[in-house]
């Protein structure tokens, strides 16, 4: 069984996506301020919000690794790990919908959900995730961000409505699920898929196995099986 990798999101998306590659998941929430810098660019805040998120959730790892108290270690990881479970591997990630340089989040309301539509109705996007990769073994990290380019529909104040009402809006980045109703939304995109559902998986492979962090994929042949 690969080592767990320890996921500094509680996005329930990005684990789902990890898990349906075979990875095991374990969730520790790192927290960042997501506040956005004056000044600073959508793939700047992205990769600083998803180092900060994975920084923070390493800090927590760190405390328990000087502790053989078993409740500790339960209130900090998803789940009832052992005392000897490997800890390693921090990933986290952050994702942003982006229009003329303005960064859209997650709604804080309906009509702000509506208003982003509004805004992506009939135009082209970006959706930029940064994404961090932290060894706690050599206490060295990877830092990237990828950018799909991703089209509307020209959509109607009543299909917008609608796909309000779904409920898929209000946790969501530029709120819409490109993974769920709001699929229909979509005219093409170009890039990563995976990428537009919150994490860029061919890319963070990637950065795995340029980092040596084999032991947390799930397909490496270990020596001895």
């Amino acid at each position: 069984m690969a080592a767990p990798l320890t996921l500094a999101s509680t996005s329930p998306r990005r684990k789902e996506l990890l898990e349906k590659l075979g990875f095991t998941v374990r969730v520790v929430q790192g927290g960042a301020d997501e506040t956005q810098l004056p000044g600073e660019m959508p793939e700047d805040y992205a990769k600083r919000v998803a180092r900060a998120k994975v920084l923070g959730a390493v800090k927590r790892l760190q405390a328990t690794l000087y502790t053989t108290d078993l409740e500790a270690r339960r209130q900090i990881s998803q789940g009832t790990p052992r005392a000897d479970d490997p800890v390693r591997w921090v990933i986290g990630a952050d994702t942003v919908v982006v229009v003329d340089d303005v960064i859209f989040g997650k709604p804080v309301d309906l009509q702000e959900a509506r208003e982003m539509l509004v805004r992506l109705s009939g135009r082209e996007h970006l959706v930029i995730t940064g994404f961090c990769l932290f060894d706690l073994k050599r206490n060295r990290e990877g830092l990237q961000a990828v950018t799909t380019v991703v089209k509307f529909k020209e959509l109607t104040r009543s299909e917008i409505d609608q796909y309000v009402s779904v409920g898929e809006s209000m946790d969501k980045a530029g709120s819409y699920a490109v993974q769920g109703v709001g699929s229909y939304l979509v005219e093409y995109l170009r890039g990563s898929y995976t990428n537009v559902v919150g994490l860029p998986l061919c890319q963070v492979v990637e950065m795995m196995e340029e980092m040596g962090a084999r032991d947390v994929l799930p397909w490496t042949v270990r020596e001895g099986l």
